[in-house]
């Protein structure tokens, strides 16, 4: 395995840059720049979706639930590496530095843009919808920021279609599944099926469909990965959450079909 894992690392090497530079006092993370271009990216393609469509104060809408998905993918990261943060608890406000959970950052999102829309008395299916594909866009730049931060790597394997040779959290590196580039070309085969589809959906749909999509490659993909992360009676905590997002996503997409 050692001498395939070098072979291997020097034809697909990945340099595990999880700092690119440096402004002024401060490091610039790759994974945060990512991030922000993944936002940038999703705002993007809302903007050009809002255009066409009737519902005023998005932008707005698109602010409260990334301020919820910030505070959301922080409480989930913090909760999941609590054994660090609470030795640490200063730590744990240092965001700068990186470190969300996907879970945790959906759910603060939609529930700040939850709570928009009741407070602004809209209709919350509608502007989830809108959002739909920048959701999955923005997701592909999430797996992009993991392959540069060496985050959500994938288990050993031998080198294959689908395995190169990759690092993991500590930088060493290995013939390991693709989860990142596999993750990434999900994301971006559903956003283009999210905006190619958009028009055809009843209102509600198009978001489920999507997050549905997302939630089923990711749960496929949890079969691959080889970071470390919460079990329950031996099965990834993340794969059970997608794999629960699938089921809800095929409810809420045959109860929005039945409303006309």
């Amino acid at each position: 395995m050692g001498a395939l894992a070098e072979t291997a690392a020097f034809i697909y090497h990945c340099p595990m840059t999880p700092i690119v530079g440096r402004l002024g006092p401060n490091l610039l993370y790759s994974y945060n720049i990512l991030l922000g271009l993944g936002i940038l990216a999703g705002l993007g393609v809302t903007a050009w979706r809002a255009r066409r469509l009737p519902l005023p104060g998005w932008f707005d809408a698109a602010l409260a639930g990334l301020a919820g998905g910030l505070i959301g993918g922080r409480i989930g990261f913090v909760l999941v590496q609590w054994d660090y943060f609470g030795e640490r608890p200063s730590t744990i406000w240092h965001i700068w530095q990186g470190g969300y959970t996907y879970h945790g950052a959906l759910l603060g999102g939609l529930l700040g843009l939850w709570l928009w829309c009741i407070w602004q008395k809209r209709s919350f299916a509608a502007y989830a919808d809108l959002f739909a594909p920048g959701l999955a866009l923005g997701s592909a730049f999430g797996w992009s920021a993991c392959w540069f931060e060496g985050c959500a790597y994938g288990l050993e394997t031998i080198l294959g279609p689908f395995a190169l040779a990759a690092p993991d959290e500590y930088g060493v590196f290995a013939v390991r599944y693709a989860t990142q580039w596999l993750g990434m070309a999900w994301s971006l085969l559903t956003f283009a099926l999210a905006w190619l589809t958009a028009r055809r959906w009843q209102t509600g749909q198009l978001f489920w469909f999507t997050l549905g999509l997302l939630s089923a490659g990711y749960a496929a993909l949890g079969f691959w990965r080889g970071d470390p992360a919460p079990t329950v009676k031996s099965l990834r905590l993340d794969s059970l959450i997608n794999s629960t997002l699938v089921l809800i996503s095929l409810f809420m997409l045959k109860f929005y079909g039945s409303r006309r």
